[in-house]
Parts: C-alpha cells; sequence; structure tokens
C-alpha cells in the first residue's frame, strides 16, 4: 500500500482485473510509466459479492508482477468498480487512467464504455486510456470497404427472401408456427456468420417481410395481428440471443483448449531444454518447436565480438539482420510498438529478445512463409517460448561458469595436494643423497671402505626411488589425459603375473606371494606392461601395510569377465575409505608403515579404466584389505594352432 499520495508528481493509475489479459496492462502501465518519469500505482477493485476466492488469487499474481516492476498496488473494497476507482483517482491525485477493454460486438460489451465515461464526469482533469484485451476474431472483425458491407448485406437479403419462400410453402402444411421458425434459422446464421452488425439490420427486413407478405391485410396490423406480431419479432430476437451465447461458449471453449495446448507445450519445451547442456543444444530445441508450432523458420542470435550475431545453429539460408549496436537498442523503444507483448517487425522477419537477470541473452529471429505475420493470439505463446530459451541459456552458461570455477578449485587442490605429498617424499632421499654425497667428498684415509660402500647403496637406492616416483606421476598424468591407452592382446594370464612377480623380487625386498591360477583359464585381452604396472602396484602395496604376512593372488573367470584379487592380512582399509584410497595422493589417516605419495592405488584405478574395467577394496574375511579387478573378456579367445609354437627336436 502507498502511504501518501505526492502533491507534486501525478500518479499512473492501472486498473486490474483477474483475467489472464490483465498482464497487458501491467506491462503497457510500466512502460508509459518509464517514459514519461512518474510513478505509477496498480489497483484491483473488489467488488463485494461477486468475486470468487480463485479470481482473488489471480488478481493478486497481477498485483505482485506490476509490485516487482516497481509499481505501489492498492486492493480496495467497494460496491462497485466506478466508485471503487473514484476513491482512488481522488486520492492519490492520479491524472492518467489505464483501463482495459473487450472487443465485443454485442450491445452488452458497451458497458465497459459507460463506466469510462462515468469516471470521465467525475474527474474532469483525467485521461482514460482504454486499451484493447480481446483478440478480433473473423467473425466478429467489420469489413474494411463499403463494397464488403454492401456485398454482405446484399447475401442477407437474398437468404431473407429465400426464407420467405420456404416460410409460405412450410405455412401451407404447417400454419402460422412455421414462419418465425424459419426466419429465425436465416437470422441466426447471419448473426453467426457475421456478427451484430449485420443481424440487426436483417431483423429489422425479416419485420418488414413478414408485414408485408404474410399479414392480411398486407401492411396493416390490426389488434388480432399484434400478438403474432410480437410473438414473430420476441422469436428472432431470443434465437439471436442463444446463438451470441452458443457463440460465447464455443470461443471460449476454443480458448480453453488453447490454453491447456500452451501450458502442455510449455511443459514439453522446459523438459526438453532442462536436458540440454549447451548454447546449440537449446538453440536446436527452440528452432525445432517453434518451427512445428508456428510453421516459421527460426534462428537464434547471440551476440559477439566486433559488433557481430553468433547464429546457432548454423544455417546458409538466414536473412541478413541488423548488427547487435543497430538491433538492440529497437528493444529498449517501446512507444513503437502498442501492446508490451508484440514483437519486433524488421526487414521481413521478427525478433524477440531472451532478456534474463544479467541482460540480454540473446534474440529470437523469426519469418514466416511469403511475408506472413503473426497473429495477436500467438504473441504470448511466443514470449513464453522466449523466456523459457532465456531461462535455458541462463542456467547453461552459469554451468558453465560454474565448471569453470571448479576446475580451477580443482586444479588448485590438486596442486596443493601435489606439493604437500610430494615435497616430503622427495626431501627425505633428497637429503639422504646429499649427506652421503658430503660424507664421499671427505677424504679417503676418513672413511672406511665399507662405510664408503654402504654410502654409495644408499645413494644408489634412494635415486632409484626418486625415479619411481616421477615414474609414477608421469604414468598417471599419460594415463588420466588419454596419452597412454590400453592396446589389449590376447596372452595367458601366467605369463603376466610372472613378470610382475620377477619384477617385484628384483626391487630386493622380497615377499611371499601364493598365486591361485585355473589351469583351464584361456588367453585374456590385456596390454601386457599396463597389467605388469596394476599387479606390481598391488603387491608393492600390500608389502608396505603387510610387511610379515603373505600375499594372496588368485584369478578366475566369470560371466564374461576376468576377476583378480590380491589380498592381504595388514591392518585393512576402514569402510568409509574404501572409496577415497583410489584418489590420487590420498593415504588412510593413522595408518601404519612405510607409507607413500598415494598415487599408487590411483593408477591402478586408471589403468582398469583404460581396460573397461574397475578396482576396488573389501574387506578380507580373518583381517586384512583384497583388492578386486574386474576386467571385461571382449571377443572370443584364438586357437592355440593360431600361435606358432617351437617344437624342440
Amino acid at each position: 500500500m502507498p502511504s501518501s499520495p505526492s502533491n507534486e508528481t501525478s500518479h499512473i493509475l492501472v486498473a486490474l482485473g483477474s483475467e489472464a489479459r490483465t498482464l497487458r496492462l501491467v506491462h503497457a502501465a510500466f512502460r508509459m510509466a518509464r517514459e514519461q518519469g512518474r510513478p505509477w500505482i496498480a489497483v484491483h477493485v473488489e467488488v463485494l459479492g461477486w468475486e470468487t476466492a480463485e479470481e482473488a488469487d489471480q488478481a493478486r499474481v497481477w498485483l505482485q508482477e506490476a509490485h516487482e516492476l516497481g509499481a505501489e498496488v492498492v486492493w480496495i473494497k467497494s460496491s462497485s468498480v466506478v466508485n471503487g476507482l473514484s476513491v482512488v483517482v481522488q486520492k492519490w491525485r492520479a491524472s492518467t487512467l489505464v483501463m482495459g477493454r473487450s472487443r465485443g460486438s454485442g450491445p452488452w460489451d458497451r458497458l465497459e464504455h459507460a463506466k469510462s465515461q462515468e469516471l470521465l464526469r467525475r474527474t474532469h482533469d483525467l485521461r482514460i486510456v482504454v486499451l484493447p484485451l480481446d483478440v478480433s476474431t473473423a467473425t466478429d472483425a467489420a469489413p474494411r470497404t463499403w463494397s464488403d458491407a454492401l456485398s454482405i448485406l446484399a447475401a442477407s437479403g437474398v437468404l431473407l427472401i429465400v426464407c420467405g419462400i420456404f416460410a409460405a410453402a412450410l405455412s401451407v402444411v404447417g400454419g402460422y408456427p412455421a414462419i418465425p421458425g424459419v426466419f429465425a434459422i436465416g437470422v441466426g446464421f447471419i448473426l453467426h456468420r457475421w456478427g451484430w452488425r449485420f443481424s440487426l439490420p436483417a431483423t429489422i427486413e425479416s419485420l418488414l417481410i413478414y408485414a408485408y407478405y404474410f399479414d392480411q391485410p398486407r401492411g396493416v396490423l390490426t389488434i388480432e395481428d399484434w400478438p403474432k406480431f410480437l410473438y414473430f419479432s420476441g422469436t428472432l430476437l431470443v434465437v439471436q440471443v442463444l446463438v451470441d451465447l452458443v457463440g460465447k461458449l464455443r470461443q471460449e471453449t476454443r480458448a480453453g483448449r488453447r490454453r491447456e495446448a500452451e501450458m502442455v507445450l510449455l511443459m514439453l519445451l522446459g523438459r526438453a531444454l532442462a536436458r540440454c547442456s549447451t548454447e546449440q543444444e537449446v538453440a536446436e530445441v527452440l528452432v525445432q518447436r517453434l518451427q512445428s508450432l508456428f510453421q516459421a523458420k527460426a534462428w537464434l542470435l547471440i551476440p559477439a565480438e566486433r559488433d557481430t550475431w553468433t547464429c546457432l545453429p548454423e544455417s546458409t539460408d538466414m536473412p541478413v539482420c541488423p548488427p547487435p549496436s543497430v538491433l538492440l537498442p529497437e528493444f529498449g523503444q517501446t512507444t513503437v510498438r502498442e501492446d508490451p507483448l508484440e514483437p519486433l517487425w524488421k526487414d521481413g522477419c521478427y525478433f524477440v529478445a531472451l532478456a534474463s537477470t544479467r541482460g540480454t541473452e540473446g534474440l529470437l529471429q523469426l519469418k514466416l512463409s511469403e511475408n506472413a505475420r503473426f497473429s495477436q493470439a500467438s504473441w504470448g505463446s511466443l514470449q513464453a517460448f522466449t523466456v523459457q530459451g532465456a531461462l535455458a541459456l541462463e542456467r547453461v552458461r552459469w554451468v558453465e561458469t560454474a565448471h569453470a570455477a571448479h576446475l580451477e578449485n580443482e586444479t588448485e587442490r590438486m596442486r596443493s595436494s601435489l606439493l604437500s605429498a610430494v615435497s616430503h617424499d622427495l626431501r627425505t632421499p633428497l637429503a639422504a643423497i646429499q649427506g652421503a654425497a658430503s660424507s664421499l667428498l671427505l677424504p679417503s684415509d676418513s672413511l672406511p671402505t665399507s662405510a664408503r660402500r654402504d654410502m654409495l647403496a644408499m645413494i644408489h637406492d634412494e635415486s632409484e626411488h626418486l625415479a619411481q616416483l616421477l615414474s609414477n606421476l608421469l604414468d598417471l598424468t599419460r594415463l588420466e589425459s588419454g596419452t597412454i591407452r590400453a592396446r589389449k592382446e590376447w596372452q595367458p594370464l601366467d605369463e603376466v603375473v610372472g613378470a610382475a612377480l620377477r619384477r617385484t623380487e628384483a626391487s630386493g625386498k622380497g615377499m611371499e606371494v601364493r598365486v591361485s591360477i585355473p589351469e583351464d583359464l584361456p588367453f585374456v585381452p590385456l596390454d601386457e606392461a599396463l597389467a605388469e604396472q596394476l599387479l606390481i602396484n598391488l603387491l608393492v602395496n600390500a608389502r608396505r601395510y603387510a610387511p610379515e604376512s603373505p600375499v594372496d593372488l588368485r584369478a578366475w573367470g566369470s560371466d564374461n569377465t576376468l576377476e583378480l584379487e590380491v589380498a592381504d592380512r595388514g591392518p585393512g582399509i576402514p569402510e568409509a575409505f574404501r572409496e577415497r584410497v583410489f584418489d590420487k595422493f590420498f593415504r588412510v589417516p593413522g595408518s601404519v608403515g612405510e607409507g607413500g605419495v598415494g598415487i599408487g592405488l590411483a593408477i591402478c584405478d586408471a589403468i582398469a579404466k583404460a581396460h573397461g574395467g574397475r578396482i576396488w577394496a573389501e574387506e578380507r574375511s580373518g583381517g586384512g584389505a583384497a583388492f578386486r579387478i574386474s576386467l571385461p573378456l571382449d571377443g572370443k579367445p584364438p586357437a592355440l594352432s593360431d600361435y606358432d609354437i617351437p617344437i624342440q627336436e
């Protein structure tokens, strides 16, 4: 509610109803207030006893829309709309009143004009702006030329003469009651086809025909003839009222079906746009829906650099349109278009702005066949489509921004994790190498031969440790970037396992590994080098956390997959960390053992995914941890005859 009227600045007052068409008034008043730089007030007059709860709720929606656009809102109860508006006009000293008017063709629709005239009589200095709300139909539209009107009048006269002939013929059989019925059918058809402005002259013509041809004596109405004449006149009027009511009912039914269809189309459009993740996909959905609904070619125009447009989807037959510096300012000039929902017509095409919280996201360019025009009834649907498209574009851009921010944060997190994890593993061997090298630089007679040999061995071991660490980092980077890909070949699994065990033993720290591989296990498709690295990392991980217990390595086939398991009797992995152990640079808090940089299991996960499989950790029965690998067995293994096996003589 506004606090007090202004003595210096006159207000613009807009009267809002509860119909959906009221939104046009809200936008029109907002545009007028912005252009004139004046405050505006949105008022709804609740007529006592006439408004339902649903209508009141709808009126509150329009008031809320006006409030969001900067209007002060007033809800007033009165005995009539005229009295309520008069109170508001006088209290806030409004100089302009914006009202809506339905384009009806019947005499009852003139009541709205009477309300405006009464308001104008009560407040002489009030300017009343009446805006049309309804869309005129073909049956309600007046003829554009006098020749059209004369043609319709001539057709009506011929039709009534034919009705007179049929009435005369039927009166011989049915008597007087047949005459009003025939003429009523003719006049009702004229009303249905051409409206009230031609049915009323047809009624007068019917009365003249009746008085001249069917009244005896002709042209003279006696006291005995008046009841029949009144019955004849009443029949024509009743039929016209019924036809008019039926026509309005049909229009409301069609409007309801159209609104229902528009709601379904908007629901389908929203569902399709919700699945879009790029601007290209949004443009394709909008263009497809607009072409199917309006039979119009459509393009999405997005402002680009150097005052150009980016057209989505790309098209070679798109009409030439002005650059953004010329076209975008057109949408700030609303004085050209009377209806705020009207799209911009320029150079044979329609343009509709896709506005969002960040401004204009782009424009929709539409072209109908043979320079046709959109009907006023389709403007609301077109604007609803553009609102959905603007929201989808804004969501896509926010998602892209969020994704870029997530990547930046992830990169920073990985950099911090890498520095914190690698710094310790690099500093320890480097310190050992530096200390041993400093000792070796001392005079040869100050160190015994055995000590010098131990220091050289330490330098060798620590340098190998550094080389292995850097190699793991490089391998993980290559695997995640896709530089290294699994080149799978059919080969026996026991050879891959044997090669991994030999490389593990060559590292100088032996361990007991119990291998269980079925003898009938067929050849498996593996990348030999990557598979060896996977097993080596798992064996080294088991040796690190369970150095005193044997390690079990098992393999078996199951449902076109190869199952591998490396299990130990170490402390195990808590359930909360069984998925995170495969993350880069992650170590289980409080873990006991040598520890590492935390990339060995990450490499195992990358290798398993490169083969199209997966790896996971489980709790081993009896204590310990078990790492399971499941790899797909694609295709059919070759027969042994396909390999050249040397024959020993």
